[in-house]
């Protein structure tokens, strides 16, 4: 899926000096797409910045059980805190004791109380304290699902993938946000694989914590801040635009399709 950072970089190269409208990449998992040719025609956001991660995790025996929207355990259990920043992402890869992978995603949180995460995460607003006790989840099972499921079941991409605000302000779902500031990032995944971001991302998510100018970076695996200047949270504000491009949006649509 990935390619190499060679390729990348050489791919960026060419769709930059080509000049023009933007042109939608072959893959848009390769973060090749060329930077808008006029930023002054697109809407101008100023976003504050956080990020968010697919928690990797070991199977507890003796941990919290994984209950479905009907109260019944899916298989995997996870310990204490595992469970709460599971229900706090939204998303874990349980490692099973047999080597195996399960990919478990939030479903919602409208089950009885069954885990209370509040000495975990103390400064949490205390709707999302309290919804968290009540999180339902399950198995992900499609082949293309890598860390699991945004909002409406839309795969989540690691570097693509933001979450907003559910209300749909100032940003809504299925937007297009080119970042400026983001544009020639050195990241790397989990695996190694390296990347150097484009500066597109899509709005594929949203969070109980999201409100307003706030949008939070998905990172796949990656449970440290790959880009300490843009999710280094209100203190740091950074420029968007939002990009009308229709080749891009329905790549990058697809790419969140499954």
């Amino acid at each position: 899926m990935w390619r190499s950072l060679a390729h990348i970089v050489l791919a960026a190269g060419l769709a930059a000096s080509a000049g023009g409208p933007a042109v939608a990449a072959d893959d848009p998992a390769d973060f090749c797409y060329p930077a808008p040719d006029d930023l002054a025609k697109h809407k101008r956001l100023s976003l504050w910045g956080t990020f968010y991660h697919t928690k990797v995790a070991p199977y507890d025996k003796d941990g919290f059980d994984l209950l479905d929207q009907h109260g019944k355990p899916i298989g995997p259990k996870l310990g204490h805190q595992d469970w709460c920043k599971a229900a706090l992402e939204g998303a874990a890869l349980i490692r099973m004791p047999d080597g195996s992978n399960v990919i478990v995603n939030v479903r919602d949180a409208d089950g009885p109380s069954q885990v209370n995460c509040d000495k975990f995460y103390p400064r949490l607003h205390a709707r999302a304290r309290i919804g968290m006790r009540h999180t339902r989840f399950f198995k992900v099972t499609s082949p293309k699902v890598k860390y699991g499921y945004g909002v409406r079941d839309m795969p989540l991409a690691a570097f693509r993938t933001i979450a907003v605000d559910r209300h749909g302000w100032p940003i809504r779902y299925r937007t297009v946000l080119f970042i400026p500031k983001l544009r020639g990032q050195n990241l790397t995944l989990q695996d190694g694989t390296q990347i150097v971001h484009d500066g597109y991302v899509f709005a594929a998510d949203t969070g109980s914590g999201i409100r307003g100018h706030h949008i939070d970076f998905y990172t796949g695996f990656v449970n440290e801040n790959p880009f300490p200047d843009l999710a280094a949270g209100p203190s740091k504000h950074f420029e968007a635009y939002v990009i009308t491009d229709k080749a891009i949006h329905q790549q990058l649509l697809d790419l969140h399709t499954d």
